[in-house]
């Protein structure tokens, strides 16, 4: 719980900075708010299905995908942020980058064993909703209560007023990071999170020519992988141990999202998707993202290297 003394604080300053920043946009950045969202492409598949390794995957350089990154959700959901960010990162001295990303492999080397994650990397953008307490991760603060639960059957439990707040928000923050780039002609939006697959009708309202990407694993290696990745994140926020019952919730919660899939997707066809195996991912992972993007009508084609970043399916 000691950590949790350190975060509290941090957190109430990053709400305020980061609100106040975002309300300099409209000011300072006014045309952001015409800023195209052309064929987003989002996956929403289950989490533990490999989903880290296709956003990794589509954001190669070559390819015309662009995705938040870690410090972005943290430290600068607006553009004016970002672009003093981006500034000062190329004025400092290589040393202190150097030290900089040496500091940031330390803080994220327990979490790595289960996810791969580095401020420097693209990581769920779920978190940028954070600012407006409207992300899942929200409810990890307080694991023993109800607090923000319905945000994992959002479909079906937000009301429509509070859907379409939060879905508009989500939407100008998309706009924001594209409008950031020096040169956002051509390139898509793409993004993923586990929040997703429960928010897909919401997504193709405000994102009308989305499309979406599901990959599929076996229900057997999902359930335990979440169950880890989950008691690491609690272990952070509280000393009590994941009780029986929570890991039922956490089972209840990955069914009631496969079925929002299967109804809104699949019954009701609210947007085009492609279903993706998980073993093909890891056992011809070229093959399988070239796939990919055949469907999406990519002319780029992607190369598969050995990452940098020590990549671990998740």
């Amino acid at each position: 719980m000691s950590s949790m003394l350190l975060f509290i604080p941090l957190f109430i300053t990053l709400l305020v900075v980061n609100n106040l920043a975002l309300a300099l946009d409209w000011v300072l950045f006014p045309r952001f708010r015409k800023q195209e969202v052309i064929d987003p492409v989002f996956i929403v598949s289950l989490p533990r299905t490999g989903t880290t390794n296709v956003l990794y995957a589509l954001n190669s350089p070559n390819l015309p995908f662009t995705s938040m990154k870690l410090w972005e959700c943290l430290f600068a959901p607006s553009i004016i942020q970002r672009k003093s960010i981006r500034l000062l990162w190329r004025l400092i001295p290589n040393k202190l980058r150097k030290s900089i990303r040496k500091l940031d492999k330390k803080l994220h080397q327990e979490i790595n064993e289960i996810h791969n994650s580095s401020l420097f990397l693209h990581e769920e953008d779920d978190i940028v909703l954070a600012w407006s307490f409207s992300t899942i991760y929200m409810s990890f603060l307080y694991p023993e209560s109800n607090v923000l639960r319905e945000l994992f059957n959002f479909d079906e439990q937000v009301t429509q007023r509070r859907k379409d707040r939060i879905m508009r928000r989500y939407k100008r923050l998309v706009e924001r990071h594209l409008y950031s780039l020096n040169n956002s002609n051509g390139v898509r939006y793409l993004a993923k999170n586990p929040a997703m697959a429960a928010k897909v009708d919401s997504i193709s309202k405000h994102f009308p020519t989305a499309k979406s990407i599901v990959i599929e694993r076996s229900p057997n290696d999902i359930l335990p992988s979440t169950e880890l990745l989950i008691s690491f994140q609690l272990k952070n926020t509280t000393d009590v141990p994941m009780s029986l019952e929570e890991k039922l919730t956490v089972y209840e919660v990955l069914e009631s999202m496969r079925n929002n899939l299967q109804t809104h997707l699949v019954e009701k066809a609210c947007m085009p998707f492609a279903v993706v195996q998980f073993e093909n991912i890891i056992k011809d992972r070229e093959l399988t993202i070239n796939s990919i993007l055949n469907w999406l009508g990519c002319k780029e084609r992607f190369l598969d290297v050995p990452s940098k970043t020590n990549f671990r399916s998740n």
